[in-house]
């Protein structure tokens, strides 16, 4: 509850809070939820098909935030409460997501490499056509929204602060320029335990954050 109000105090309502609840306990996602919390994130479809089961009648909403890979996208679609997805990286993915028919209206953000780390998926800042295409593909789409970009801050660096500044600042000179062109307002999912400070001074909508609120994992 410390660690909960503690990030909730450093966000102060600049940016909504998703709890990483990856490799965390049913329990421990309770006690997140009897705090009052409703959004949480999880990176592997198959622990987020079985928590958002346990959580099914709960008036809660689910993130995935993680690599999606092409034969689990049904999968996915079938989790109670899923509200969005920000990790739609590649244009091939992004295909055979609007392809599918969902009850509700889902989010997608789209996953940007800004720090231009070759183990990182995501679209690359130079190929803006390709961003672009992307963005109209979802625009056609009746089950689906382009809800935002996400980005991850640099991973390898002795120059933390410096790169996530970059990376951040990248992201949401990406969202001006999209922003203008297609007429859209979109939110930006930037930000984790280690950076999400810096991240919010980017103007961050969502902050992922685990450890910080739950400690570190065994």
């Amino acid at each position: 509850k410390e660690n909960y109000e503690r990030v909730l105090q450093g966000i102060k309502s600049r940016a909504q809070l998703i709890v990483v609840s990856k490799t965390r306990t049913i329990d421990e996602i309770q006690e997140v939820i009897h705090l009052g919390h409703k959004e949480f994130g999880e990176n592997k479809v198959q622990e987020l098909g079985i928590k958002s089961e346990h959580f099914k009648d709960m008036n809660i909403n689910w993130h995935f935030i993680g690599h999606l890979q092409s034969n689990k996208i049904n999968q996915l679609l079938k989790c109670a409460n899923l509200a969005s997805i920000h990790s739609i990286d590649r244009l091939s993915l992004l295909e055979k997501i609007l392809e599918k028919k969902t009850e509700n209206s889902i989010g997608l953000f789209l996953q940007v490499n800004t720090s231009h780390e070759e183990e990182k998926s995501g679209f690359h800042l130079e190929n803006e056509n390709e961003i672009n295409q992307a963005v109209k593909l979802i625009e056609q789409s009746r089950c689906f929204y382009l809800q935002g970009l996400m980005t991850i801050g640099k991973i390898r660096t002795d120059k933390f602060e410096k790169d996530a500044n970059d990376c951040f600042e990248a992201l949401l000179s990406l969202k001006a320029k999209l922003d203008k062109a297609h007429d859209l307002d979109l939110q930006l999912s930037m930000g984790m335990s280690q950076d999400y400070e810096i991240a919010l001074k980017y103007q961050s909508s969502w902050v992922r954050i685990g450890t910080e609120i739950f400690g570190a994992r065994a």
